[in-house]
C-alpha cells in the first residue's frame, strides 16, 4: 500500500522537476536565438519567469489536490478493511464460543 503512494509521489515530483527544467531550457534557448534589444529582452525574460512561476504554482496545486485525494482514498480503504476484519473476528469469536460450549457439554 505505502509503496504505491511513494512511487506516485516520486513520479509527480520528478515530473514537476522535469517540467521546470524543460521550461528553463526553452527560455534560455529563446534568449540566445532572439535579436531583441536589452530592454525588450529583459522585459521578455521577466514575463517568461512570471509565466513559469504561475505555471509551476498551478501544477504544484494540482499535485497537492491529488495527494490529498490519494490520502483520503487510503484512509477510507484502511477504515473499511478494519471494519470488515472486526466484523469477521466478532463472528468467528461467537462461532468459537459456540463450539467450545458444545464440546464442554459433551
Amino acid at each position: 500500500m505505502g509503496g504505491n503512494t511513494d512511487n506516485t509521489s516520486a513520479v509527480i515530483k520528478y515530473g514537476l522537476i522535469g517540467f521546470a527544467i524543460g521550461a528553463v531550457a526553452g527560455a534560455v534557448a529563446a534568449l540566445f536565438l532572439t535579436t531583441k534589444t536589452g530592454p525588450e529582452l529583459r522585459s521578455e525574460i521577466k514575463k517568461a519567469v512570471t509565466d513559469l512561476k504561475a505555471n509551476i504554482d498551478e501544477k504544484a496545486s494540482k499535485v497537492k489536490d491529488i495527494t490529498k485525494e490519494k490520502y483520503s482514498e487510503i484512509v477510507n480503504t484502511v477504515v473499511d478493511t478494519y471494519k470488515k476484519a472486526k466484523e469477521f473476528t466478532e463472528k468467528e469469536i461467537e462461532l468459537i464460543k459456540k463450539i467450545i460450549l458444545e464440546n464442554k457439554e459433551n
